[in-house]
């Protein structure tokens, strides 16, 4: 069975080829104000990873482009069905490792962030590094059938901090360019910080 690291890796290979296939002989690098949205999917990390499974993920941002560097405004929302117990703690009550009934619920995530995009090359397919700061909400909605009260229909909404950093390709030009783009998120929630990798495939004109 594959790692969600060997799909993530999968992904970026195949959204690769088919950007530079679809590459057009476009000027090299846009100045002013952009649009654009991307779509893909959300790979959690760490203590993320152990309850929740890969999910969707999806952008809307504008930004301005100088030809040497960009900022970009962001908004940022995902959701991920439970496949493990996420919160294992309610007050003095610890979930036991074993003999819960199944477990049901999900992680959404909502998040603006400000960016900056770095181009690593001034031609038509570009690759870049992008990061910046932003404020989260996670809110996780969790039922363990089978158990004690206090683990049954739970609900967790924290507001925090966060941070990430990554890398794309781009291609294109004046007109619409196409990217793809992985990068790492953490944030600073309690008792663990949530982290994860969201891959995607999107369009900035």
């Amino acid at each position: 069975m594959m790692s969600r690291t060997h799909i993530a890796a999968a992904t970026i290979g195949a959204a690769v080829i088919a950007l530079a296939t679809a590459a057009t002989p476009l000027a090299a690098q846009k100045t002013g104000i952009g649009f654009g949205a991307s779509i893909g999917a959300n790979v959690p990390n760490g203590e993320f990873a152990d309850g929740a499974k890969t999910g969707l993920v999806a952008n809307g941002f504008v930004g301005i482009g100088t030809g040497r560097f960009g900022l970009r405004g962001e908004l940022f929302w995902s959701r991920s069905d439970l496949e493990n117990a996420f919160i294992r703690r309610v007050g003095n009550q610890v979930l036991p490792s074993d003999g819960i009934g199944e477990v049901t619920g999900d992680v959404n995530l909502v998040g603006a962030s400000a960016n900056l995009v770095l181009p690593l090359t001034q031609s038509m397919v570009r690759p870049y590094l992008i990061g910046g700061v932003g404020v989260y909400q996670r809110r996780v909605s969790q039922n363990v059938g089978g158990t004690i009260d206090e683990f049954q229909s739970l609900e967790d909404k924290q507001t925090d901090v966060g941070y990430n950093g990554g890398i794309g390709l781009s291609v294109g030009g004046v007109g619409p360019s196409f990217f793809i783009e992985a990068r790492y998120h953490s944030v600073a929630t309690t008792p663990s910080r949530t982290k994860f990798v969201p891959v995607v495939v999107g369009f900035s004109f």
